[in-house]
């Protein structure tokens, strides 16, 4: 990971004004905004925020403020910690691929790290339909899968200078490789992928509602050469010794202290532009108390949706572009039930997938993708998926509905008198994996998105400019910090 230092004195003082001279004297937490000075504003405590504070903070010297909406930073990690014996179990980021400096990031703050090994739990495949266990499924021979994903990596290997580690170099669209704008279950029968479809889908796909339907080009941001090779054994993917995922962004918070704003949205923007900077107003969701925070640029890490800009004063050429993304939507959690098996994993497997029709074996949306036993425990993992319609209301329900079904078909013991499942954790991850069509491709979608960096000082990194993966996150997110730098300074 790159080093760099910047010796300009970054500016970081805190003076309290008067609103809008709007209650003055009467003492009151809205009557009285204080206003922050910083370099740069960052929008998002998820991976990307956080990695970008952090960056910019101790390696660049610049001066940062973080708004997150949320009480803690790390966005879809999601660490459920057993209140009985401080066990931690992620329902959300699992691991991290070991690439460039993600473990020394790691180690900066005292997490120590270890390879990851997958559990090897006894996989049940069950329709969560009508709770009907396949028993004449034939899921891909293990030599069969492997000869597939190495025939994936060769392919998306060619790709990977044009989608790696950002859109930067993406061509123009009479340019485009015609295999990127493949439906991707097209491109799976012209390479002759079938037995890694169950594979892709297990590991990463569940995060796409539509898998199968969606452009190649959007399924390789998701599921990437690296995942790749870590399943093949030629890269490692890496976890904390804590077993706590969390134990990351709960340090950085730390010691980012007050230069992150938890449970703090913005709820305006006054000015936003290259020449003056940007001067938002943000509220802390627990206090009221509001903010007016002056930057000389803007980094925004979310979801682009319309809901998370609307406060930004969005021009013209701005929302005609981002508007244009689409969504799927995603809930993960953990859950427990007497009846639920341990030492397995019930995967939601259509019947129609027997006996070895392996792209049958994706559900159709909205479906719950497991249940899934974290070891020596009473504790399931679950993730529900859906299109961007896709409610936390509803995930919950298809997560009922499915372990009910599993009652009717007899996979899990009725108990007398009838209990529910229980939910120690419900994280809506709300709407990921942005994609557009293959019009708006070929009518420069990427090149728009391309021409918004910078625009108006403001910056973007995070999962809808980039690879979906922390770590290949991070390394995207490198590139945007020296720009975004270069841009502060020049």
């Amino acid at each position: 990971m790159r080093n760099l230092f910047v010796t300009t004195v970054a500016l970081s003082s805190v003076v309290l004004t008067l609103a809008d001279g709007k209650g003055k004297g009467k003492g009151k937490n809205n009557d009285r905004i204080r206003t922050i000075y910083k370099d740069v504003v960052i929008i998002g405590g998820g991976a990307s925020g956080s990695y970008s504070a952090v960056r910019l903070r101790e390696d660049y010297n610049v001066s940062v403020v973080v708004i997150e909406k949320n009480s803690n930073l790390g966005g879809h990690v999601n660490t459920f910690i057993d209140p009985a014996t401080g066990r931690g179990f992620d329902c959300g980021v699992q691991n991290w691929i070991e690439l460039g400096g993600a473990r020394a990031f790691f180690e900066r703050f005292g997490v120590e790290m270890q390879p990851n090994v997958r559990s090897t739990f006894e996989t049940v495949s069950v329709d969560f339909t009508n709770g009907q266990q396949l028993t004449n499924y034939s899921p891909p021979s293990a030599a069969d899968r492997t000869a597939a994903l190495q025939r994936y990596v060769a392919v998306a290997e060619s790709f990977l200078p044009i989608l790696e580690p950002g859109w930067w170099t993406f061509p123009q669209p009479q340019d485009i490789p015609p295999d990127l704008l493949l439906p991707f279950q097209d491109f799976v029968s012209k390479h002759n992928l079938t037995a890694a479809v169950p594979t892709f889908h297990a590991t990463t796909g569940f995060g796409i509602h539509d898998m199968l339907g969606h452009l190649s080009v959007w399924f390789m941001r998701s599921f990437n050469v690296n995942l790749a090779r870590v399943l093949l054994g030629a890269e490692t993917s890496i976890v904390p010794i804590s077993r706590k995922n969390q134990d990351l962004y709960d340090r950085i918070l730390t010691s980012l202290g007050p230069d992150a704003l938890t449970s703090t949205t913005v709820t305006s923007t006054e000015e936003r532009s290259s020449r003056k900077g940007v001067t938002l107003i943000v509220r802390n969701s627990l206090t009221g108390i509001r903010t007016k925070i002056v930057a000389k640029r803007l980094l925004y890490t979310p979801i682009p949706s319309e809901a998370n800009t609307s406060p930004l004063d969005l021009d013209r050429e701005e929302k005609s572009t981002l508007s244009q993304f689409d969504y799927s939507a995603s809930y993960v959690g953990v859950v427990s039930h007497p009846s639920l098996p341990l030492n397995k994993s019930l995967v939601n497997t259509p019947i129609s997938a027997q006996p070895a029709n392996w792209p049958e074996a994706i559900p159709q949306y909205p479906y719950n993708t497991r249940f899934e036993n974290y070891a020596n425990s009473s504790y399931f993992r679950i993730i529900a998926v859906g299109d961007q319609t896709f409610t936390a209301a509803q995930a919950k329900k298809v997560i009922e509905d499915s372990f009910d079904k599993l009652v009717e078909g007899g996979v899990v013991n009725r108990t007398s008198p009838p209990e529910r499942l229980t939910f120690h954790k419900f994280e809506p991850h709300g709407l990921v994996s942005a994609y557009v069509g293959k019009e708006k491709l070929e009518g420069g979608f990427i090149q728009r998105l391309n021409g918004l960096q910078g625009r108006r000082g403001t910056w973007y990194t995070g999962a809808s400019w980039g690879v979906h993966l922390s770590t290949s996150l991070w390394i995207f997110t490198d590139t945007v910090l020296e720009r975004l730098v270069a841009d502060l300074w020049g």
